[in-house]
């Protein structure tokens, strides 16, 4: 994309038309003649030891087309830098390309680049979109393939990136927090638009949420996932139990992680979508969720009579057993923005004064401040930063309290500027809310103006990530170490090589909020497909805060 073009998307409203790079089959059995004019081998080496950095030195071929951009073909892909821009852009991974072993390749008049590798031939073309026309192609791919029982979540490809050979939904362990991510989107959708589809998709997901207590029939106490009875659910790992009616399996050992979307999407949903009816029934959900927990003393306990793995948020645990040290901030992050959850959906006076006790006598506010794990670097767990974010987004958005409230900013303000160099839209969007609610005091009405400068939420950041991203979310293997542009930092949690910076979404593997967007390689070989609702979300909720004109 020329650099003017750039910095105009940069600056687009939401329904403006800027231009995106799409991949297609090329139909040719040759190169054809190019514009622009072949670089020598002389230039090819100049640009491999100049700046901007090269992303690999190794250069096969390149083409310098006729408004100053460079294309060059290596073992390891197609380099791309546009006219003033500040990096080289990197074309991989079957995501973009048939192999990344490039031969060769071929500008055409209208922009397009016809790419010869080692398995064929494909095409890179620039075609106009919007940013709604591309939440559009995701939702829709959402609703056709994703959706099992009102839940959403990946689905398993027999063949690499082929929906069309088929494809199966397995259960995991965290279908109620995906399912979570997709009811807040499509409610903050139908809240800005108020298209009555988003109204119904975001409906049926939340009735599957609350499926996941009620199928348990331990009042409070939510499933992971369930199953129908005459699926084998040994498959899928984890805990089973038959429902009472014979119908279902449903899987317990529910963790935080789950209750985290529960109490986000309730609480969105309640706020910007629900009818006077819906609030109700949403109210019993909630009670009897945070009961659950009040009446075990702050355990979430399933049908063994014994606390869950992870459901754990009691004092002598988190303030005072070493094992939980690494979950003291998270934990009681969750639990203080749960009962003010509780507190404002429902309004019994106990979730208030359970909160006030917590924070008295057990100091939660305080372990609130540097709840984002640093050191060590190996340790640092990228899930628990999405979880921390959805649960500031409630605490932040309903807390008034002055002294609270400067607390619970001095947390996702530190937290934020970790992240920060991540480029969340969502770890972004929901940072510049808990800003925003200093001026925006009612929940239950879209703000009528963002009140926050965008300087302070990284506002370019976020929409150069939306025009990036790729609307197909089929997990192709991408593979960054070695890349020069990037460097590496050691490894994480999960053995895997760091860059000291986060790429563009499109040149590193799909993934959710709950990933580490620093790792280099990863991916499943195109056999798996994300459901896509961690881009529709922070995009509506943009939408819906106006931080998206």
């Amino acid at each position: 994309m020329p650099a003017l073009l750039c910095c105009l998307a940069l600056m687009a409203p939401h329904d403006e038309k800027y231009l995106a790079w799409v991949a297609e089959p090329a139909s040719v059995t040759a190169l054809p003649m190019t514009v622009g004019t072949a670089l020598t081998a002389v230039e090819l080496t100049k640009l491999a030891h100049g700046e901007p950095t090269m992303p690999f030195a190794e250069a096969k071929s390149g083409v310098r087309a006729p408004n100053g951009a460079l294309w060059v073909a290596s073992p390891r892909g197609v380099m791309y830098l546009a006219p003033g821009a500040p990096r080289w852009r990197l074309f991989h991974s079957q995501a973009w390309l048939p192999a990344d072993d490039v031969q060769g390749l071929s500008l055409a008049a209208d922009g397009s680049v016809v790419v010869q590798t080692s398995a064929g031939f494909g095409q890179l073309k620039p075609q106009e979109t919007t940013l709604d026309a591309k939440m559009d192609m995701v939702n829709d791919m959402l609703l056709k393939h994703h959706v099992r029982e009102g839940l959403v979540a990946e689905i398993n490809l027999k063949e690499p990136g082929r929906l069309d050979r088929g494809y199966v939904q397995p259960s995991s362990d965290n279908d109620g927090l995906w399912t979570s991510l997709y009811v807040a989107a499509e409610a903050y959708r139908y809240a800005v638009t108020g298209d009555e589809t988003a109204k119904q998709n975001a409906r049926r997901s939340l009735e599957a949420l609350m499926f996941l207590e009620r199928i348990t029939g331990i009042p409070g106490f939510a499933a992971r996932s369930i199953v129908p009875i005459e699926d084998d659910p040994e498959k899928y790992g984890g805990e089973w139990h038959r429902s009472s009616d014979g119908r279902w399996w449903w899987k317990g050992d529910t963790s935080s992680d789950e209750l985290d979307g529960h109490y986000f999407a309730y609480a969105v949903y309640y706020d910007v979508a629900a009818t006077d009816d819906e609030k109700k029934e949403i109210r019993q959900y909630v009670a009897r969720i945070t009961d659950h927990i009040l009446d075990h003393d702050y355990y979430y306990v399933g049908p063994s009579g014994k606390p869950t793995t992870w459901g754990v948020w009691a004092p002598e645990k988190i303030n005072h057993d070493l094992e939980w040290i690494d979950d003291r901030g998270l934990n009681s992050l969750e639990i203080l923005s749960h009962l003010k959850v509780a507190s404002r959906l429902v309004g019994t006076p106990r979730y208030a004064e359970a909160a006030k006790e917590l924070i008295e006598k057990h100091s939660y506010e305080t372990n609130l401040v540097d709840q984002k794990l640093v050191f060590p670097p190996e340790s640092v767990n990228h899930s628990d930063d999405e979880l921390a974010f959805l649960a500031y987004y409630p605490l932040l958005i309903y807390e008034r309290d002055p002294k609270l409230r400067k607390v619970y900013l001095a947390s996702i303000r530190r937290s934020w500027r970790i992240e920060q160099p991540e480029c969340s839209p969502l770890f972004n969007y929901i940072y510049a809310a808990a800003l925003q609610a200093d001026k925006w005091i009612d929940p239950a009405h879209r703000p009528e103006q963002a009140f926050v400068d965008p300087k302070e939420y990284d506002q370019a950041e976020c929409l150069a990530w939306f025009r990036d991203v790729l609307p197909d979310t089929v997990i192709w293997q991408f593979k960054n170490s070695g890349r020069r542009d990037v460097g590496g930092m050691g490894a994480n949690r999960f053995k895997q090589q760091r860059g000291l910076t986060v790429l563009p979404p499109s040149e590193r593997r799909v993934m959710r909020w709950n990933g580490d967007p620093y790792a280099l390689d990863g991916g499943s070989g195109g056999r798996e497909r994300d459901d896509g609702a961690a881009i529709l979300l922070p995009y509506w909720m943009g939408r819906y805060h106006r931080f998206i004109d």
